[in-house]
């Protein structure tokens, strides 16, 4: 743990515990409640509330601000003296830099490892089938729109319930399906983890939950923060992640993709005329 030292013998063997937990969780800590932090580490909740005095802090809030504050990064502080030369607004200041700390908690959990795989599986698939429940929709739009450029078919799941079924016959082991689990995983997206352990597609989940509670096996976890549970979810981080992705297709097919677009580049200039942008 990165705060003020603790004297380790005054900590009772919960408490300890505790300790330990977080100090390889300290980033997780940040989406958690006291409810999550105490099923993670083991302990009661009752537990995880004491905790917090024993370590000089008033309760899991204070302890959050603290961190917030030590996860700042010189940039971010740099572009909030930049930005107060400027007439905004004290929401706009507070959102900008709410986005600057969602964009650094992202990173710290970014996992290279599942990113390549992911962009790997995406750039293999036959079609992309993009599951996007409520706000993230916009993101599955967006992979839509931007992917198709470059040559990759996507499907965006639009049924929910059992009529979700109808689309399931047709996906099969050449098919990537990309899951969105923000807040949590819904029914139908651990259909679709469990359906694929069968008809052999790999699935890509995007969350932003530090544990994602599925029983179901999945091939790339893509972690991207929107804040915490009681604050306006964000998605600033999730669309910095997935245009990263995007990003990251289109260094891998350079030569194609530039092809394509030198073909979109002509198609436009031949039809300017008719079809004016």
């Amino acid at each position: 743990m990165s705060r003020s030292p603790i004297n380790i013998s005054l900590l009772s063997p919960t408490h300890l515990k505790i300790a330990q937990w977080l100090q390889h969780n300290e980033s997780a800590v940040m989406l958690l409640t006291e409810k999550e932090i105490s099923q993670e580490a083991g302990v009661s909740i009752a537990s995880v509330s004491r905790f917090w005095m024993m370590i000089g802090f008033k309760n899991l809030k204070d302890y959050k601000r603290k961190l917030r504050e030590d996860l700042e990064i010189t940039p971010a502080k740099k572009m909030m003296n930049t930005i107060g030369d400027f007439e905004h607004t004290k929401l706009q200041i507070h959102h900008l830099n709410k986005s600057v700390q969602l964009l650094q908690v992202t990173l710290n959990h970014f996992n290279k490892a599942y990113f390549e795989r992911a962009v790997a599986l995406i750039q293999e698939a036959k079609k992309l089938y993009i599951y996007a429940p409520g706000p993230s929709i916009g993101l599955a739009e967006l992979l839509n729109y931007r992917l198709a450029r470059f040559g990759v078919t996507v499907v965006i799941l639009r049924k929910w319930g059992s009529e979700l079924l109808e689309d399931l016959v047709h996906i099969d082991k050449n098919c990537v399906v990309l899951i969105f689990a923000f807040s949590r995983i819904l029914k139908e997206g651990d259909v679709l983890l469990d359906y694929g352990a069968s008809a052999g597609y790999r699935t890509i989940v995007i969350t932003d939950q530090p544990v994602l509670r599925t029983h179901h096996a999945f091939d790339a976890l893509l972690f991207a923060s929107r804040g915490e549970q009681d604050e306006f979810h964000s998605m600033i981080a999730a669309t910095y992640l997935v245009e990263n992705l995007i990003l990251s297709l289109s260094e891998r097919q350079q030569d194609k993709n530039m092809q394509r677009l030198d073909q979109l580049s002509a198609l436009r200039k031949k039809y300017k005329d008719d079809l004016p942008r």
